[in-house]
């Protein structure tokens, strides 16, 4: 019988030159949910389930009102048409929006509708949360825009779901709103944990350039999470709790909880609603995760080895300089397994042997912590 095993350790690090965090425009407080860019290269906020309607924000700034008379609008999307989907999370419907502005209800009935995505084939998918606030949802239905529909994904570690994005070859990937993991669900509908972010709440996410962007307004963080390998960055924010702009690791951000990004892929925006305010950072000059081995925090990290492995395997890491070292393993479902290291070292080449003699079978995930940065990667076990 064959266990998997599955480890997270540190990858490199985001390395930039000079990218911060700017404030673009204020909106009112304690408004904001979803976070979409319209066929204009407008950002629109859904205001969330107290609310009845939608902003528009133009890249200089400026805030108007999209469209008003929506119960609880909460996760949007465009078809081919422009015709903007809307979830109502309090009216537990979808609401069909023209591009003259007039609404229609498109689907009734559904159990908290949260997030809602268009592909490029004019299929809706919508999270459903679960009404009335219970987090019970465990399913993903997808729309054909006749308002026929099916049940896309269910279950499988799918629970209070809320987050949805799409890559180029349409897989899904789905947050929970707690436990912090992102589900990928591929086109023939296989549903697997893509990796977790420890303690995380996560509400509307992202996708862009084989990379999901995942808000954590509890953390007041910003995680970047590579879909082929599953590698895990603390992208932006200190996890101070405030509205300083910044470099990407030293700003502070009060609540994030949605981003959205430019057709371009060159703009993140992301609504820290609590203070009311639309945030950006510039993509443009930032370097993958496998483009360098060294990063500018002073530390490198190899891969496990052997990977998969049977027993043991090793990980070696690299410190430039005498650093405070947590490397602490998770399960599934964010809980704490084990920490092999807790301590100070000291510069130069170093190994950690871990052994899977007290792991029961499935996936495990691990994160090294150096100083003040963090990164999650994973290995495989197989007895």
């Amino acid at each position: 019988m064959k266990n998997i095993f599955i480890l997270l350790f540190l990858g490199s690090f985001l390395t930039v030159a000079a990218q911060e965090v700017t404030t673009l425009a204020s909106i009112p407080p304690n408004y904001g949910d979803g976070m979409i860019m319209s066929p204009e290269g407008n950002v629109l906020v859904s205001g969330g389930w107290n609310k009845n309607n939608i902003l528009q924000i133009t890249p200089e700034g400026v805030v108007t009102e999209y469209v008003s008379g929506l119960p609880g609008p909460v996760g949007m999307g465009f078809d081919t048409d422009g015709n903007l989907y809307v979830s109502n999370y309090t009216g537990n419907s979808i609401s069909k929006v023209t591009p003259e502005g007039v609404i229609t209800e498109f689907a009734s009935g559904l159990d908290g509708p949260a997030g809602l995505i268009v592909s490029e084939n004019d299929e809706i998918f919508v999270t459903l949360y679960g009404d009335n606030f219970s987090g019970t949802g465990s399913t993903v239905l997808k729309f054909d825009l006749n308002g026929n529909s099916e049940v896309y994904a269910y279950a499988n570690g799918i629970l209070d779901a809320i987050g949805v994005t799409m890559d180029e070859d349409q897989n899904l990937f789905i947050t929970n709103l707690l436990g912090g993991k992102v589900i990928k669900v591929d086109t023939e509908q296989n549903i697997e944990t893509l990796v977790t972010v420890p303690g995380a709440r996560i509400n509307q996410i992202v996708y862009s350039n084989e990379h999901v962007f995942v808000p954590s307004p509890n953390l007041r963080k910003i995680y970047r999470v590579n879909i082929n390998d599953g590698t895990v960055e603390h992208f932006a924010g200190s996890g101070g709790n405030g509205t300083t702009d910044g470099e990407l690791l030293e700003a502070e951000f009060n609540k994030p909880n949605s981003c959205a990004i430019n057709e371009a892929g060159d703009t993140l925006y992301v609504l820290d609603g609590i203070v009311g305010l639309i945030r950006v950072i510039d993509l443009s000059g930032t370097l993958g995760i496998n483009d360098i081995e060294v990063n500018s925090q002073g530390f490198r990290l190899e891969q496990n080895f052997p990977n998969p492995f049977s027993a043991t395997t090793s990980i070696n890491f690299n410190l430039s300089n005498t650093e405070k070292i947590s490397l602490t393993i998770y399960d599934t479902q964010g809980r704490l397994v084990d920490q092999p290291v807790n301590k100070v070292m000291n510069p130069g080449n170093h190994t950690v042997s871990i052994n899977s003699d007290n792991f029961s079978n499935g996936l495990y995930f691990y994160t090294l912590e150096v100083g003040k940065h963090r990164v999650t990667k994973k290995m495989i076990l197989v007895k």
